[in-house]
């Protein structure tokens, strides 16, 4: 692509706008030391207080967790665990309503929070594969369920389990409906489970409690573990008090909820609808109309896991990040700053580290939108983290601190936008949305001009 003056790109014969012409851009450095402190920091894990429903999933676990915190989970497992509590919010966000997600729950001294907690307690589960056989495949699925509706006094409860997109696999939804018939036996199993925990955690010896679910699967304490000489415990659900059955009707009724994630008629125009403009009017005229129903479960994963990942940077580092309220004209926002700059977070599925002198090209839209940040909070460097799940091993992070020369011509692109957005604009008044590539992968390309 190549650049003409401040402010214009050709590509063929059409002008394309953009809010961060490489003509601004006074330098891109990489900065190890944030980058160190960031990957040390989502690694930390901090302890609980209090004997939750997980706890006693794995009593055997949480015991290590809370003596053992020197040992870290790596970011392999980290990444699994940030994409089901990413997905479990904006699941949950589509499906239901605020006063119902996250429901906290105790009773006997177990505390523990509910993904959904409308009529009946419903869990959200993520995993590799859908089972066929909920008792027998993931009966720990069931144990927490039945420990939860023991909790709120019911004897019914359902779970979600959804089928994470990776290595080329269809995301998939799959609901089952639970009954439990004796939910006071699982109440006095729930408490003999926390009543050898607290004895384990006063005596510092686990060795009565029971084998992991997690013996030579790759645990993180199988070295230090009594797990190989311990007993079994019994489930705190007997299967044989318990009944199972596919609910299809609600599964097509929380797919279709799914689907309308996103649509925002008559939202107010953000930040990154100036970043990319045409998909901006398109989610509030036609929608998407990509052929896969599924892709916006695959969107709500992805969209989760950024969220979980930014949190585990954000909580991990306590004060380091601080939002500042921001305006341009009617668009309002907020802009977070790390260390005091301006910070943005973007994840990619690459298989490589793309190069800093590559960043323009290949991401041109992470500068688009570091340049109006930086620009509205008066500064001239703002901090562009980088992070590439795919990538094996524990190095993941590249955190770049990008100088401006002057940002004026930024703020009166994006304006132009904003007069656009409040003028009815179509799309094709908008400048294409990023690089010649991703025309071809946007939901919206069958009513976009991006391709002409």
């Amino acid at each position: 692509m190549a650049v003409q003056g401040d402010r214009t790109a050709f590509r063929g014969d059409r002008i394309m706008s953009s809010l961060c012409p490489s003509g601004i851009i006074s330098r891109i450095e990489a900065n190890r030391t944030i980058k160190d402190g960031l990957q040390a920091a989502v690694g930390h894990q901090r302890a609980r207080q209090r004997i939750s429903v997980t706890d006693l999933i794995n009593p055997m676990q949480a015991y290590f967790q809370r003596t053992r915190p020197d040992i870290e989970m790596p970011l392999e497992r980290l990444q699994l665990l940030w994409t089901g509590t990413g997905f479990h919010r904006t699941f949950g966000a589509a499906v239901s309503s605020e006063e119902f997600l996250e429901q906290f729950l105790e009773k006997d001294g177990v505390v523990g929070k509910v993904d959904i907690y409308e009529e009946i307690p419903i869990e959200l589960k993520t995993a590799g594969s859908l089972p066929e056989d909920l008792i027998a495949e993931r009966p720990y699925y069931v144990d927490q369920l039945g420990m939860y509706c023991y909790m709120a006094g019911v004897s019914r409860g359902a779970i979600i389990v959804y089928r994470r997109e990776e290595f080329g696999r269809e995301p998939a939804l799959r609901v089952y409906r639970v009954a439990f018939n004796d939910i006071d036996a699982i109440g006095a199993r729930m408490i003999q489970r926390r009543d050898r925990l607290q004895h384990a955690l006063e005596r510092e010896d686990p060795s009565r409690l029971g084998q992991c679910e997690w013996w030579k699967r790759n645990c993180l304490y199988q070295e230090i573990c009594p797990c190989e000489t311990c007993g079994i415990d019994d489930r705190i659900v007997d299967p044989a008090s318990v009944r199972v059955e596919e609910d299809l009707a609600l599964t097509g009724q929380l797919a279709d909820a799914a689907q309308q994630w996103r649509v925002r008629p008559g939202w107010a125009v953000t930040f990154n609808d100036l970043v990319f403009p045409r998909r901006g009017v398109l989610q509030r005229t036609v929608g998407r109309n990509d052929d896969q129903d599924d892709d916006n479960l695959a969107d709500m994963q992805r969209s989760g896991f950024f969220s979980a990942l930014t949190e585990a940077m954000r909580y991990g580092e306590p004060g380091s990040y601080a939002g500042v309220s921001v305006a341009l004209d009617t668009v309002r926002g907020v802009v977070r700053r790390y260390r005091d700059y301006p910070t943005i977070i973007r994840t990619t599925n690459t298989y490589q580290m793309i190069e800093r002198d590559r960043l323009q090209n290949e991401r041109p839209y992470w500068l688009d939108r570091l340049a109006v940040e930086t620009a509205l909070v008066e500064q001239l460097v703002g901090r562009l983290v980088v992070y590439y799940p795919r990538l094996p091993g524990g190095d993941k992070f590249m955190v770049y601190d990008i100088g401006f020369k002057e940002l004026e011509s930024t703020l009166a692109e994006a304006r132009r936008r904003i007069a656009l957005f409040e003028a009815n604009a179509a799309p094709r008044d908008f400048p294409a949305c990023g690089p010649e590539w991703m025309p071809d992968y946007c939901p919206f390309k069958a009513n976009c001009a991006c391709k002409e």
